[in-house]
């Protein structure tokens, strides 16, 4: 009971601060790091030749540029609801500005996932990478991760928001029989 409630405080705080997600990332990427550097193994990323690194990496960026277009339409969605559940949603002080801190964090951590994925594939030079320039691909592969995670639960309260709308609207009336001529 304790847990499940202080897991749902520290999930609610989450949510409300995008900005936790770059220490998330940094504290992961960074616990990686030291466990590569003091075991000498696990550094998946440089295990890969080159070749294989660049590929991954625009892999990535790839990917965070799809998930960008898609999270702009859902914005124009979300944006274009007229409901009066999405309305007070939008304009509620604590929530509405909660909702734009998030929709504006996960579109813009798709643009620092492309960039630093192909900033990487600039730096990336050497076949064995001994500058490390892969953890700059790592810490936005777990940025995207983080991000992700977060735009799942921001669809699903805007999806549900819309439905319970859309529930409350009355269906429109069937047309009136149309009476031709000789019948």
């Amino acid at each position: 009971m304790y847990e499940d409630t202080l897991l749902r405080r520290l999930w609610t705080r989450w949510l409300g601060r995008p900005g936790l997600d770059w220490l998330i990332v940094l504290v992961i990427t960074g616990t990686h790091l030291g466990a590569v550097l003091i075991s000498g193994g696990g550094d998946v990323l440089a295990w890969p030749g080159r070749e294989q690194r660049i590929t991954v990496y625009t892999g990535i960026a790839t990917v965070a540029a799809l998930v960008g277009s898609f999270i702009t339409a859902a914005i124009a969605q979300y944006a274009s609801s007229t409901g009066v559940r999405m309305q007070t949603l939008r304009a509620h002080p604590r929530q509405g500005a909660q909702f734009r801190r998030n929709w504006v964090g996960i579109l813009g951590a798709t643009l620092v996932v492309s960039g630093l994925c192909l900033l990487a594939a600039i730096l990336d030079t050497t076949e064995k990478d001994p500058g490390g320039v892969h953890w700059l691909a790592e810490a936005a592969l777990l940025l995207g991760t983080v991000r992700a995670i977060r735009l799942v639960w921001l669809f699903g309260r805007v999806i549900a928001a819309a439905d319970v709308d859309l529930a409350d609207t009355p269906a429109p009336s069937p047309p009136a029989p149309v009476r031709r001529p000789g019948s």
